[in-house]
């Protein structure tokens, strides 16, 4: 005989839940890190656009605006030898084409030729467009202050040339434009040769462009700004411009401004000169050239050199650039200042990060705890059913043996006979109980609706339930006293679910009680509710479970200890039932002292 021995060894599973939090925490936290460094890497690329954007507008601005001034610039200039000889007839063609070719009509206000005379100024006349004459004038008071300015400082007058026609080229508190007249002649230097000599002994001049300060700011630079930053509340850029010598002396401001000098994001000078222009506008295209193709004009130009304050290095003129022009433009976003435009944007990009992360992480809390109670509830399930199987099958033995004990004839005399159906009453009673309870609470999970209501005497409906457990108290040496305090009034509710949540309150009453305990059962009327208590002096209930004793499958540590026969459904369909009449229920118990229940039920639902 050979024997073969088989060892079976049961492999516990690995819990997977921890390894799975700790693994998703990990990624969690590594996402959260890369999130806050790809959103301070976004700051920064947004903050660097807006600021990039916010330039390039501001450059288009002061290009457009200087772009004018170059243009009026470059027109006053033209051959040296037709100014020399009739410079009335030069400077009245030179500003007809200035108005012709100006974006902005009416911005010349008045036009003169200085003729420099020692080094405190000169002659200055003034260009009579009505009559094409030139007539000397005394000096207006923004050109007088113009001159005793240059005159009383800078590197020209130092060094002791004529300080007005080395004096800069633009001068924006005028506003004024003062263009030299080049100190030239042309020489024949035989067939097909022009030079070009310096004249010593010309007398040197210049001319002054007086411009319209209200319609310089009116038609060329409030457009201008509309154009490039939008205005009133629609815009999202404030701007102001200021003059560079005097920065408190504001020459536009946009509405809410006042804050844009000391924070401002872009800032970049203007009211200047540029090269660039220069050089596409003193090339001008003339008719009558051979071949069919226009000739060029070449236009004499005086390159005049200029600083941007007495006592600056001297630099040469029509450079273009941040660190120059007469007036300096600064902008910045309405929202405020870059820095914290991006820091908002940070933080705002961060919370809803934090948002989404928090959620996910949540998400994975609740999918840990609904497996957690899932993992309980198919516990108190199969407890649930070990329980109800042992319940069912005790009664059933009892009946199933005392039925063949009659059908054998072994039971042969009445009074046994009659203590044997007695026995078979009471088991098929609790039977039924059983099963009615296990229907009620399948009923209650699957939504079934409740039962019509009607008037119902409650008095009736307790002193029933009472009834109902009798037998068992007896069997168990339990007394159950029913003391109604006064009259009851009807309450409208379903009188066989009401009596069956009475009995099971009575019922774990009785249960839960020693031999020779007493059970009470009071009720009495409270204002518009109806009170019923069921008090006990038994097991008692633990302070931990008590928050738990109305869940299904739920049975506490007492009763599973004292080997108490449950299924863990009964008053969790009692409180379906309470809850269902718009009633409540309330437990008191104390370890080793017994429990007390009461319900309210209000008399219309």
């Amino acid at each position: 005989m050979i024997v073969v021995r088989v060892d079976v060894h049961r492999r516990r599973g690995v819990p997977w839940q921890p390894i799975a939090g700790v693994v998703l925490t990990t990624l969690l936290i590594t996402l959260a890190t890369f999130q806050y460094r790809w959103l301070g890497e976004v700051g920064e690329a947004e903050g660097a656009r807006m600021r990039a954007t916010l330039q390039t507008r501001a450059a288009d601005f002061t290009q457009a605006f200087d772009r004018e001034l170059t243009q009026i610039y470059v027109a006053f200039h033209g051959d040296p030898d037709t100014i020399a000889a009739d410079p009335a007839g030069a400077l009245g063609a030179q500003l007809a084409r200035a108005q012709a070719s100006a974006i902005v009509p009416g911005l010349i206000k008045d036009l003169f030729l200085l003729e420099a005379q020692g080094p405190r100024g000169g002659v200055l006349q003034r260009f009579n467009p009505d009559t094409g004459a030139l007539e000397p004038v005394e000096w207006p008071q923004p050109l007088q202050a113009w001159r005793t300015r240059v005159t009383h400082g800078g590197p020209a007058a130092a060094a002791g040339v004529l300080p007005i026609l080395m004096a800069d080229a633009v001068d924006a508190s005028a506003p004024a434009l003062i263009i030299p007249m080049p100190f030239v002649r042309r020489i024949d230097g035989g067939p097909g040769r022009i030079a070009v000599v310096p004249d010593l002994g010309a007398t040197p001049r210049a001319i002054i462009v007086w411009l319209d300060g209200g319609t310089l700011r009116r038609q060329l630079l409030e457009p201008l700004i509309a154009k490039y930053f939008g205005t009133g509340d629609a815009s999202e850029f404030l701007v102001s411009i200021v003059e560079r010598d005097n920065p408190s002396l504001v020459v536009y401001a946009s509405a809410s401004a006042a804050a844009v000098d000391d924070h401002a994001d872009v800032s970049t000078g203007m009211f200047d000169l540029r090269m660039n222009e220069m050089s596409r506008l003193t090339t001008r295209a003339t008719p009558g050239a051979t071949g069919g193709k226009p000739a060029t004009d070449r236009v004499a130009v005086t390159i005049v050199r200029r600083s941007s304050s007495a006592g600056d290095a001297v630099r040469v003129l029509m450079t273009g650039g941040a660190g120059q022009g007469a007036w300096i433009v600064r902008a910045r976003y309405r929202r405020g200042s870059l820095e914290a435009i991006v820091a908002r944007s940070r933080r705002r990009n961060l919370a809803i990060s934090a948002s989404v992360l928090g959620l996910l992480a949540a998400a994975f809390l609740l999918v840990v705890a609904a497996a957690q109670r899932q993992r309980r509830l198919a516990r108190q399930q199969m407890e649930f059913v070990a329980s109800v199987s042992h319940e069912l099958r005790t009664p059933l033995a009892v009946i199933c043996s005392a039925g063949e004990n009659l059908a054998d004839g072994v039971v042969a005399d009445s009074a046994q006979v009659k203590t044997y159906g007695s026995l078979i009453e009471t088991e098929g009673r609790r039977l039924g109980d059983m099963v009615e309870r296990v229907m009620e609470f399948a009923g209650i999970s699957s939504g079934a609706p409740i039962r019509p209501r009607e008037g119902v005497d409650v008095m009736k409906v307790v002193a029933a339930a009472v009834q109902g457990v009798t037998a068992e108290a007896q069997a168990r040496g339990v007394t159950v006293t029913l003391q109604p305090a006064g009259v009851l009034p009807a309450v409208v509710a379903d009188a066989e679910a009401l009596r069956s949540a009475v009995q099971n309150l009575v019922g774990n009453a009785v249960k839960y009680s020693p031999s020779g305990a007493a059970v009470d059962v009071t009720t009495r009327a409270i204002g518009d509710r109806v009170q019923i208590q069921v008090a006990d002096r038994g097991l008692g209930i633990d302070a931990a479970d008590l928050p738990h004793i109305f869940e299904p499958f739920y049975r506490g540590r007492r009763a599973v200890d004292a080997q108490v026969r449950g299924t863990g459904v009964g008053l969790s369909v009692v409180r379906h039932v309470i809850a269902a009449h718009r009633g409540t229920i309330g437990v008191d118990s104390r370890a080793g002292e017994g429990t007390t229940v009461t319900v309210h039920i209000p008399v219309t639902v």
